[in-house]
């Protein structure tokens, strides 16, 4: 992680590292709020931690029922909003993704969803930094085997589909092994430590109704010796499948490089998580990170539909600088009408690559009088289109703290808070008086009458890559400025780590009572996040409520008329 702090002397900053994406029995199962998991003391909600948003977004959580074996999908893709359970959650001790399983054959794992060809030009990646906990300790007990399998690729026979053809055998297994074995291309032993076993033919040797099955199987499994387990330190896997080849890179050195054309014919998928090959023992395993062909989630895109077939917009109303109504104020476009269909030329479209566009143009008209800018943006409407509750208040239209007073926590539509956009900037403006050239907000929240966050990004003339800053306003006192990649100077140097026009990033804003966290994520780079602590900011007061804003709020009003600002967002998820 990496980490920035810009000093305050009106409020407590400090930063975090944000970790790090059942059984089947309603007993072991409990969902849980934003605010914390129920699960333990030291357990959280994975989908509340943006690193592993992505893979939970991509794969299905398969659990063995410890008592009698049986698999089932617990959760489904995207499907993981407020869910943990014993065997799948957040140590909150370490921030890392958790699974836990006992019993021998018993498994947590997330079986990814994507079936795919290891023959052809594109390839499939899957990254994960992986700690096993106290593993020796848990296999003391077992009279048979000392296994735990951590990451596989897997097959899904030669259709994609559950027939026949279908493998009882994984290509790969990435595991950890207590006892000694040998290397089989070296001939070298080694215990505790992590092997790939891979398998080196497209045989059944188990089932014999399969097509593929040979009663005398040859040889089917290769060992590679990958390296010692470290009992403080996770270990990275870099695995990657396709032009029929199979690579393995240790913590950044390549372990395994192999030919696999005799799999061509099979269709693979990945798994990871916890399979116990071992008995009488528990199995915890924890994944600081865990990465499936890209880091930053994207929306489900069609480039034909309109916003409201790629995004969930019936919480949302949209305001955008043009006064159809002749109101004298920008226009808004209610739930109703927005997530039917809605689309605005040059202002609220659906781009070539299926994003949501937000354009902006400084000659436009603002939301009210007291407003000095223009904006195309979505304020968040918890009521979803019932008009009988009121757009403002401390109602079911808007969210408190989880720190408010109990009768407003009653009240309201929600607690507490989650935004999630991945985006890209793709227009900034470049005239104008200096300390509003090249700014934009890209995602807020607003209370009555103030801001408890806005965040900026910002590119200056002559620079290729811009800042990432926030705002925190207080209900009294001056605004506090925290920059986190990059200056929010008007003269500033051009950030080394900054982010380039058309360069997508994720964002989270979070907040659990009177903390504030707002986390950037980007691919190859590591994550940064700062913290707001709102104790003393009035927020969670009586009378005061929230509501969430994204996609871009122009911050120039002194430039050219016809210069606009424009952000394309790929994926957009509030959740409380």
């Amino acid at each position: 992680m990496k980490y920035k702090l810009a000093s305050t002397s009106l409020l407590s900053v400090f930063l975090i590292a944000c970790g790090g994406g059942g059984s089947g029995s309603e007993g072991s199962t409990k969902t849980t709020s934003v605010s914390s998991g129920n699960n333990a003391s030291h357990t959280g909600v994975p989908y509340d931690y943006p690193q592993y948003i992505n893979v939970l977004k991509m794969a299905n959580l398969q659990q063995s029922e410890p008592s009698d074996g049986t698999k089932s999908d617990v959760v489904k893709a995207d499907q993981y909003q407020q869910f943990d359970n014993d065997y799948f959650y957040i140590d909150q001790d370490s921030g890392w993704l958790t699974f836990a399983m006992n019993g021998d054959s018993n498994r947590s794992e997330l079986r990814f969803v994507d079936n795919f060809k290891s023959n052809t030009s594109n390839t499939y990646s899957l990254s994960a930094e992986v700690l096993p906990i106290n593993p020796n300790e848990s296999v003391t007990a077992s009279n048979n085997g000392e296994e735990m399998t951590l990451l596989q690729v897997h097959n899904k026979g030669q259709n994609g589909n559950t027939d026949d053809s279908v493998l009882s055998h994984p290509l790969l297994r990435v595991i950890w092994d207590g006892e000694n074995r040998s290397d089989d291309s070296n001939g070298e032993s080694y215990s505790n430590a992590y092997w790939a076993i891979v398998k080196t033919n497209a045989s059944e040797c188990k089932n014999q109704d399969n097509p593929n099955y040979e009663a005398n199987c040859p040889d089917s499994y290769d060992f590679y010796y990958l390296t010692d387990y470290d009992l403080n330190h996770p270990t990275k896997f870099d695995i990657e499948v396709g032009n029929n080849q199979l690579n393995i890179n240790v913590d950044d050195l390549n372990k395994v490089n192999i030919d696999i054309s005799y799999w061509s014919d099979l269709y693979s998928y990945f798994k990871a998580g916890v399979y116990n090959q071992y008995e009488n023992g528990n199995s915890i395993v924890q994944f600081k990170s865990l990465i499936y062909n890209s880091k930053l989630p994207i929306a489900d895109l069609n480039a034909s539909l309109p916003p409201s077939g790629n995004f969930t917009l019936n919480d949302w109303y949209l305001s955008v600088p043009t006064d159809d109504d002749n109101s004298g104020t920008a226009d808004s476009i209610k739930e109703d009408e927005l997530s039917d269909g809605y689309e605005l030329s040059d202002y609220f479209y659906t781009a070539i690559d299926g994003g949501m566009v937000f354009k902006d143009y400084i000659d436009g008209f603002k939301t009210s009088t007291n407003t000095s800018y223009t904006r195309t943006e979505l304020r968040e409407m918890l009521r979803q289109g019932n008009t009988d509750i009121d757009t403002k208040g401390v109602n079911k239209n808007n969210w408190v703290f989880s720190s408010s007073p109990s009768s407003e926590q009653a009240k309201a539509g929600a607690i507490d808070g989650i935004l999630n956009a991945t985006l890209a900037v793709n227009n900034v403006t470049t005239t104008g008086d200096d300390y509003q050239i090249g700014r934009v907000v890209i995602g807020q929240i607003h209370a009555n009458d103030d801001e408890p966050v806005r965040l900026y990004y910002r590119l200056l003339p002559g620079h290729d890559k811009g800042s990432i800053y926030i705002a925190h306003e207080p209900r009294t006192g001056a605004e506090a400025w925290i920059e986190m990649i990059g200056s929010r100077s008007d003269h500033a140097n051009e950030p080394s780590d900054g982010i380039a026009l058309n360069e997508k990033f994720f964002y989270q804003i979070k907040v659990v009572g009177n903390n504030l966290t707002v986390t950037i994520m980007r691919e190859n780079k590591d994550d940064v996040t700062v913290s707001v602590d709102m104790t003393n900011s009035g927020y969670d007061q009586s009378g005061q409520y929230m509501y969430f804003k994204a996609g871009v709020y122009n911050q120039n009003n002194t430039g050219e008329e016809d210069e606009f600002v424009q952000a394309t967002f790929y994926y957009l998820d509030n959740q409380h």
